[in-house]
């Protein structure tokens, strides 16, 4: 689902170093491809939060080292879930998207 973003991570990630939250600009923890938004957890919350519509949004965690694309997905408030075939471990050839 989050495939085809990576080339904007880059754009994002110029300005300070790293990926920010669109909304408060606070370090990004995840992508949402439905907003097409970064956002970090707490205006997560607040956006997907808001209506059930929004509650149905799959959003891409971003790896917490170098903010790429993982394969770990939030569905909802706060749950969370891995991809099949995938183990949860950081090496880029095994949770990152390419």
């Amino acid at each position: 689902m989050c495939r085809g973003v990576e080339e904007e991570v880059i754009s994002v990630k110029a300005s300070k170093g790293f990926v920010c939250c669109e909304l408060c600009s606070s370090r990004a923890s995840l992508y949402c491809l439905a907003d097409d938004a970064y956002l970090c957890r707490k205006c997560d919350q607040s956006v997907h939060g808001a209506n059930c519509l929004a509650l149905r949004h799959v959003r891409c965690l971003l790896c917490k080292t170098c903010q790429n694309l993982t394969q770990r997905y939030v569905i909802g408030i706060s749950v969370e879930l891995l991809l099949r075939g995938t183990r949860p471990s950081h090496p880029p050839t095994e949770t990152h998207v390419r």
